[in-house]
């Protein structure tokens, strides 16, 4: 099967996607969904969306797509029963611990890693599938050759965004609108500032990408292994889910599809597949007069496309109409069966009897249901009359009963436990520490530097890294940023720097952790795990993390009380990154190419610009490009807060000087100038 699944905002998008043809539908509460501004579903909402879809035979999703702190984790629980009293077919989740503590109430509740995973290889999927993850949502910025690699060498059913809005970052490692205005993406606030007038040179709106639409390739090499082709815009109004739901359908089916039309109801400038396609060109956009004004000529004529129910499910219907008897029928679809015996018995004929024909006709109507009509069979006595209300009755009523066949076959039953998330969350609350510090550093000017110094530790791109390094057992590899397309490199690159002798490597993603494993090597977290609280920490230390560094999203009083049985460290210093993407914001497509995967050469450096003249450095190479952020975080003077951590992580570039950034912070002193404490204080909506 292929399930074409539908964003719902409210309960006029759910009627949307219902009639125009959605196989499934995925909708967010008031709490924990990444559309918090969307107008999302209320508890009567989601019991009313969840009996609409069942008995249509259409699944439905519920997105706790969102990172969550522990004073949450409650409040998550009592969500997470809602949905599975509800009936709903799967949970939508991001957050590592909003997975085991949904595991733990409801193992039999299918969970759906979102794509805010950042889950963009085959090791990513893998890791996914080992975390008792039955789907996988990935990365919307994957090219075609991609999506088919991780189908053909994956088990996991496969989600992809065909439809709707594209973010220029890699979905779960975007930070823009937490540390610009405390509003994260990852907790469902997100502000959108890539959609403002960023510069490059003479080229404006440089982040700001158009909507993607694979839908003319569904039926492409790419798509024959994915199982769900997902529209995005669950802020969007009805008439766009019920276009994008039927572009998709007829695209499926081989039929043409208004591409005026989809393209009309909603773009920015235009439609892209330049991820798909791989050349990740011309794919800037914003929302121009041109475009509104075309929204409003596309929707008229599209309430016609779901206006009425759509006939999804073939019933095969037989009619009994015997002398003596009542009328009777019964029908048959893939979920089960129905009869309905009625009061009327059939009279002697005055005018002209009933004949097989014209009670398969009457029958056949089931129009304004969501049944067509099969093998239509009638047993018709000799002579016998019945009116044609009651046919018309018989009809309704055999509808109404085989409704009920379908809606009970397709709503789950699941057995819940009730846990005690605040004891299962807390770990040990660490006492004070003396502080350790670890380097990230940028080239091997800045290796040969950090070496000569007192660091605990330190990340190095795997690039910079052979069988002459020396202190090797100090020294934790990091992979590539981004692993598609390049992850079978990467995995000859480490088993090499393995046999060398080194044993630590760095995972900011699950993909990395699987990948490290795979390959022998020690895995230590980075911050862009995006760990917020004690449970996704105990997820970390179960798939065989030694250490991990939290998120710089939360608060560091919130993070201190995390007391995970692993080290946990904070980032101290250095440009946060802002945006991790795969195109080049300054030359308007793939990465420069200067800088490899692995990490040797040069970035192509340079900055983008925003309105206030701020410089935001964009360090270019690889397969990915970081946008970082333009003022340093400075926490050399408060020790208070280094001292809660087991480690604090100094992420340098090249501009930093290594020596005494280090002195700085030893000296507890703090600089003049511009700097930022990030979020530390904060913390992020």
């Amino acid at each position: 099967m292929r399930e074409v699944l539908a964003p719902c905002g409210g309960i006029d998008g759910l009627t949307a996607a219902l009639n125009s043809g959605a196989d499934a539908v995925y909708i967010g509460l008031k709490q924990f969904s990444a559309r918090k501004n969307a107008e999302n579903f209320s508890d009567e909402d989601l019991a009313l969306a969840a009996g609409e879809c069942h008995k249509r035979g259409v699944k439905l999703y519920v997105t706790f797509n969102t990172l969550v702190y522990d004073c949450e984790l409650a409040e998550l629980a009592e969500c997470i029963i809602k949905a599975a009293r509800a009936g709903v077919d799967g949970l939508i989740i991001q957050d590592l611990g909003a997975a085991r503590l949904a595991e733990r109430i409801c193992p039999e509740l299918p969970r759906h890693a979102s794509t805010q995973m950042t889950l963009n290889s085959v090791c990513g999927v893998k890791a996914a599938e080992e975390l008792g993850f039955s789907r996988v949502v990935i990365g919307r910025e994957l090219s075609g050759e991609e999506i088919a690699e991780i189908s053909r060498e994956t088990d996991a059913q496969l989600e992809v965004f065909v439809h709707g809005a594209l973010c220029v970052c890699v979905s779960g490692q975007c930070y823009m609108s937490s540390i610009f205005g405390g509003r994260s993406g990852n907790r469902g606030l997100c502000a959108q500032p890539c959609r403002l007038d960023f510069t490059a040179g003479e080229r404006h709106n440089v982040i700001s990408l158009k909507d993607s639409s694979l839908i003319p390739h569904l039926n492409d090499e790419a798509f024959r292994g994915v199982y769900s082709y997902k529209i995005e815009g669950r802020m969007k109004r009805p008439e766009y889910v019920a276009c994008a739901v039927d572009a998709c359908r007829k695209s499926l089916s081989g039929i043409p599809y208004d591409k005026e039309r989809l393209e009309g109801i909603f773009s920015r400038g235009g439609l892209t597949d330049s991820y798909f396609d791989g050349t990740m060109s011309d794919m800037c956009g914003i929302r121009g007069k041109e475009d509104v004004e075309n929204s409003a000529k596309a929707l008229n004529g599209i309430k016609e496309l779901y206006k009425a129910e759509f006939p999804r499910i073939k019933a095969d219907i037989s009619v009994e109409i015997r002398e003596g008897e009542p009328i009777s029928a019964a029908a048959r679809c893939r979920y089960g069966e129905a009869r309905f015996v009625s009061d009327v018995i059939p009279e002697s004929a005055k005018g002209a009897p009933l004949d097989k024909d014209g009670v398969c006709a009457r029958i056949s109507k089931l129009g304004g249901t969501q049944f067509y009509a099969g093998e239509v069979l009638a047993a018709v006595g000799d002579g016998l009359y019945v009116s044609a209300a009651a046919l018309n009755s018989l009809r309704r009523e055999l509808c109404a009963a085989l409704e009920n066949v379908v809606s009970e076959a397709c709503s789950p039953k699941y057995k819940i436990t009730h846990v005690d998330s605040e004891k299962t969350a807390r770990g040990d609350i660490k006492s004070v520490n003396t502080v350790r510090y670890r380097a990230e550093v940028a080239d091997n000017n800045q290796l040969e530097q950090a070496l000569s110094l007192d660091f605990e530790m330190f990340y190095a791109p795997m690039g910079l890294l052979s069988e002459d390094t020396p202190e090797k057992e100090r020294i934790a590899v990091i992979p590539p940023l981004i692993l598609s397309g390049c992850e079978r490199e990467v995995k000859k690159r480490l088993a090499v720097l393995k046999r060398a002798g080194f044993s630590k490597g760095l995972a900011h993603t699950l993909g990395h952790a699987r990948l490290l494993k795979e390959c022998g090597f020690e895995i230590l977290g980075g911050y862009r795990m995006n760990i917020l609280n004690s449970l996704s920490a105990g997820v970390c230390v179960d798939f065989g993390f030694s250490d991990i560094t939290l998120s710089f999203e939360g608060a560091a009083a919130v993070l201190a009380q995390i007391g995970s049985p692993i080290p946990e460290g904070i980032l101290a210093y250095g440009r946060i990154p802002l945006m991790l993407t795969r195109r080049c914001p300054l030359n308007d497509g793939k990465p420069c190419g200067r800088k490899d995967v692995f990490g040797n050469g040069e970035s192509c450096g340079g900055f983008i610009t925003d309105r206030q003249g701020n410089r935001l450095p964009v360090l270019c190479g690889g397969n990915s490009v970081e946008l970082l952020n333009p003022d340093l975080l400075i926490m050399s003077d408060k020790p208070e807060i280094l001292e809660k951590f087991d480690f604090a992580v100094m992420k340098f570039t090249a501009e930093d000087d290594i020596a005494a950034v280090l002195d700085m912070y030893k000296r507890k002193r703090k600089p003049e100038g511009r700097l930022t404490r990030g979020l530390y204080f904060r913390g992020a909506q």
